[in-house]
């Protein structure tokens, strides 16, 4: 359990996961996908938990590195130290997702291989595309990916399509030392900071009609608002710590109820902005927990929720290429078998389907975090002979 904000790692694992589902409906099981809409909207809104991550990283970001980028006496880690550490985190994995999807539109180009990905995709007019021809490929693409800067390219959604956010959280970093005030300092900006970050998102969902922009400015308007929203809660969690209301189970269980319940309807502008401040209401009274016995607190904070929390990184890079890739290569190998599946229409294959898919899934995640994220990581930042805080070591 993480002492210091309590919870969230969790909250990761889960958000994580919805966002798996949240594309497997396209790929996995979209012959169910009408059918699950029609009983409840929860999968469908289900790119709503990226914004909860960035809110999550702005408030643990500011937790970790908040007095070294504003007490001179505490300065510990500089800004170079700081996108290193950072670097060190997001960038290994994902060089590694992008090689691989390279690596495999290169063998579908030897071999005559085109664009598959079911029976939606087939309606779009995607499928037989050429190797690097599709968009989620376009050759054009892979400069601005390997930097990381697809979001403002307006190509977010292609190579690893789940990497959008990852473009976005990498400009955060950079904008960093000028947000970090808004944590903490008592000051009339940083009083602003909630106004202006809901002001921007109310802009996209009312112009768009939706908050899921993945490209362009509004995106990186998105994540970078959110990201300030979690800036701006550390003081707020600080205080709450001290109210007794925070260490009874009610208020915790109603705000992790909320979103749940919030994402049951069909997204309007309004519902959507209720949704970001029900994020922010479950993030401030998870990460106000105390030490306390509580049946409500074991269930979301064990070992195993916390572990999912550990892989949500390594689940959220890597269902792009056991969703996409996968059902390209199953097709390849065996046609007559994606034939039959998209047939099916016994819900409960669907579950079986999906459940050994999350299987995979966590298992690779697991694997790649373990034997080579972290290790990778420890290496890397011996670069350089900066002193960094502890809690660094869990992000």
């Amino acid at each position: 359990m993480n002492q210091s904000l309590p919870l969230l790692t969790p909250l990761r694992g889960i958000a994580a996961l919805m966002v798996v589902l949240f594309h497997a409906r396209l790929l996995l099981f979209p012959q169910w996908m009408e059918s699950i809409a029609g009983h409840t909207q929860l999968i469908e809104n289900g790119y709503l938990w990226v914004d909860l991550f960035f809110i999550l990283s702005g408030l643990v970001l500011a937790h970790v590195y908040g007095k070294t980028f504003t007490d001179s006496h505490r300065r510990t880690v500089g800004y170079g130290r700081f996108l290193w550490l950072r670097l060190t985190r997001v960038y290994p994995l994902y060089l590694v997702t992008l090689l691989l999807l390279v690596g495999w539109e290169l063998y579908k180009a030897r071999h005559g291989v085109g664009f598959y990905a079911g029976p939606l995709f087939k309606m779009w007019e995607w499928e037989g595309m050429a190797p690097f021809g599709s968009p989620f490929t376009p050759i054009e693409a892979l400069p601005s990916a390997f930097l990381l800067l697809q979001v403002v390219t307006d190509q977010g959604l292609t190579w690893n399509f789940a990497a959008w956010s990852l473009s976005v959280e990498w400009i955060s970093y950079l904008l960093f030392p000028l947000l970090i005030p808004l944590a903490v300092t008592r000051s009339r900006w940083s009083h602003l900071a909630p106004l202006l970050a809901l002001t921007v998102l109310a802009f996209i969902v009312h112009s768009r009609g939706t908050l899921d922009v993945t490209s362009g400015a509004l995106a990186v308007g998105r994540g970078v608002s959110e990201f300030v929203l979690g800036l701006w809660l550390l003081p707020r969690v600080k205080t709450a710590r001290q109210w007794p209301m925070m260490q009874r189970d009610l208020p915790l269980l109603l705000a992790f109820v909320l979103p749940f319940v919030l994402m049951q309807f069909t997204m309007t502008p309004p519902l959507t902005l209720l949704l970001i401040g029900a994020y922010v209401l479950l993030i401030w009274i998870a990460a106000a927990q105390g030490e306390r016995q509580s049946p409500l607190l074991r269930l979301l904070d064990n070992r195993f929720t916390n572990w999912l929390g550990d892989l949500s990184y390594s689940i959220y890079l890597l269902h792009a290429l056991v969703l996409l890739t996968g059902c390209e290569l199953i097709h390849y190998l065996a046609p007559e078998f994606t034939a039959w599946w998209y047939g099916q229409t016994d819900p409960l294959l669907g579950v079986v389907a999906t459940l050994l898919m999350l299987g995979v899934l966590i298992v690779l995640s697991a694997m790649s975090y373990h034997f080579f994220e972290r290790p990778l990581q420890r290496r890397l930042r011996r670069v350089g002979q900066a002193r960094q805080p502890a809690l660094e070591q869990a992000l």
